[in-house]
């Protein structure tokens, strides 16, 4: 799995450098945006909102959590999701709750703009984002492997990537 990362931290809306709130991140076309950061909540959740090109399906690969239980709103766009042994198609207004160390996936279909607003509880895999926009450009002029990365911080946050 190659993955592009541009950080664009120039969205923060605070005066302080620290936060992590609206850092906004672009792998391989989907953009992730911290809107709430766990810093803001004692820990206890995240949020973050994911945005799927029109022009094209794009899909999050097949993962898991094993901290987090995830609760996921369609803001825009037709979605399909893989959680466990079930397919579940949504539009919307659609709510969904994922279960920690359940795999899971999803993926935008059709032609339209597709959003979503995922909530993790407790908060802690929002830096997930912060850590590969940060490794992926010093990975990217030293050339190493995005495989190398992606285990490292799949052993930091806890979530893992399910190959199938």
């Amino acid at each position: 799995m190659v993955m592009n990362v541009n950080n664009s931290n120039n969205l923060s809306h605070s005066s302080n450098d620290d936060d992590r709130s609206f850092q906004q991140y672009d792998l391989d076309g989907i953009d992730f945006k911290i809107v709430l950061s766990g810093d803001k909540t004692g820990g206890k959740y995240s949020l973050l909102e994911i945005q799927f090109s029109a022009q094209k399906e794009n899909e999050i690969p097949l993962h898991l959590h094993s901290r987090e239980t995830l609760i996921i709103y369609i803001l825009e766009g037709n979605f399909s999701f893989r959680y466990g042994n079930e397919k579940i198609d949504g539009n919307q207004g659609t709510v969904l709750k994922f279960e920690k160390d359940i795999p899971h996936s999803y993926k935008k279909t059709g032609k339209t703009l597709g959003r979503l607003l995922i909530l993790f509880i407790p908060a802690g895999f929002e830096n997930f984002f912060l850590d590969l926009g940060l490794n992926q450009s010093k990975m990217q002029q030293s050339g190493e492997e995005d495989q190398i990365l992606l285990h490292v911080l799949e052993k930091k946050y806890g979530g893992k990537f399910v190959f199938v």
